[in-house]
């Protein structure tokens, strides 16, 4: 051996001395470890498993040694119920076939007629205690078209939601990420929906079904929201606030288009039967066009939405009016308006049925005379809870200024993952 070697003999033997004697500590054959469960996001969540097998002769109710720790002689402290983590996954898909009318003037309406699949989303919510949960979620099934009015479309996947919520004294709680905000008066989620669209003024008009217009709801965004969720009440009403500061720019977009945030204030109260009413004010200054021709517009909104329920009647309404200024080219000011009113009547416990009728109307621009667009909507949807599947049916007769015709009947089958 050389001299060398026999040199740094001793080192080595003094490095290796602690490990070796804690691992003459752990039996051979220790038991594999438990795997970790999904547990209910409104249960109480499940402990956080051991890393390491428990060390020889260690009682039961102590916490085991990690060997591979290099504080192993420091044994883990406990999680508390406020650091303990849950989570639990969900998703839906909705599948809809659409009949369009064929315009015998316009090539690009109609004429598509077949299966469209509106929705596979997935996702994950979940909280660590009380500290704070989150909401992250996916969607396949993301409609992209590389001109307006183009009846070639592509799917594409697409991040949908991704925020967290942290409280901040009871109620109140700040939220941070990818979200939509209550400035869109259609507030209910898409597997309680009563009709297979949401209502014209929030959604538009999509293409092939006339001439593509974007609705007036601002759609997700980038920022962080303060909110006062007080819950639902058994009797009366409770009252809430969200105040929230967002990029401004398209659902898709990775950061803002300008240097200017969009900034919007709710209210709402919240009712018995799952019935709100919630009112709201935004602005955003948008930034169109490329370098180094780009153009500020000024976008400012107002909208109310209410929703009632009352024994097997549901009634709901919204209202949005944006208008546009153009400081950049001082142009004249664009005024849009759109609304819609329904009711649903709603019966039986086993195969609950509910049908009804929905008027609609969008004025995208006060700058062009003739774009008002008015849909009358008959439709039912038939809820199977064995199978976590609801069945929509819909007819709707479009009345276009332009005198287009774009009729259309839409069948969609849903179910809840």
């Amino acid at each position: 051996m050389s001299p060398r070697v026999r040199a740094v003999l001793p080192t080595i033997a003094a490095l290796l001395g602690p490990g070796l004697a804690h691992a003459e500590d752990v039996p051979s054959s220790a038991p594999p470890e438990p795997a970790p469960e999904t547990t209910d996001a409104d249960s109480s969540p499940a402990p956080v498993p051991s890393t390491a097998p428990a060390a020889h002769g260690t009682p039961a109710s102590e916490p085991p040694v990690i060997v591979d720790n290099p504080m192993a002689d420091l044994p883990p402290k406990a999680l508390s119920p406020d650091q303990r983590f849950s989570w639990q996954p969900f998703g839906f898909l909705r599948m809809q076939y659409r009949m369009v009318q064929n315009d015998p003037n316009v090539a690009f309406i109609g004429r598509d007629d077949g299966f469209q699949l509106q929705n596979a989303r997935v996702g994950v919510f979940g909280a660590m205690g009380s500290k704070v949960s989150f909401l992250v979620a996916i969607d396949g099934a993301v409609d992209e078209r590389l001109a307006t009015n183009d009846p070639r479309g592509r799917y594409t996947v697409a991040l949908r939601d991704a925020y967290v919520d942290v409280p901040v004294r009871g109620k109140l709680a700040v939220r941070a990420g990818l979200f939509r905000t209550l400035t869109d008066p259609d507030l209910d989620a898409t597997t309680q929906r009563l009709f297979v669209d949401r209502p014209l003024e929030s959604r538009g008009v999509y293409a092939t079904e006339g001439y593509e217009t974007e609705g007036l709801a601002p759609g997700r965004s980038l920022g962080a929201a303060l909110r006062y969720d007080p819950g639902a009440p058994t009797v009366g009403a409770r009252f809430g606030f969200e105040l929230a500061v967002q990029n401004g720019a398209d659902e898709l977009a990775a950061d803002n288009d300008n240097d200017t945030p969009a900034a919007s204030a709710s209210v709402f109260a919240r009712l018995p039967d799952s019935s709100w009413i919630v009112a709201s004010a935004r602005y955003n200054r948008r930034t169109e066009g490329d370098l180094p021709f780009l153009q500020d517009e000024d976008d400012l909104q107002a909208t109310i939405g209410v929703r009632l329920v009352t024994g097997p009647i549901s009634f709901g309404a919204g209202a949005t009016v944006v208008r546009t200024l153009f400081p950049t080219v001082d142009g004249p000011a664009r005024d849009a308006y759109g609304a819609h009113g329904q009711l649903m009547f709603r019966t039986g416990s086993a195969l609950p049925l509910a049908f009804g009728y929905r008027f609609g109307v969008l004025d995208p621009s006060s700058l062009v005379l003739t774009d008002r667009v008015m849909e009358h909507t008959a439709g039912a949807v038939l809820g199977i809870p064995a199978y976590r599947t609801r069945l929509l049916l819909q007819a709707t007769h479009v009345m276009d200024q332009r005198n287009l015709s774009n009729d259309r009947v839409q069948l969609a089958a849903e179910v809840s993952l």
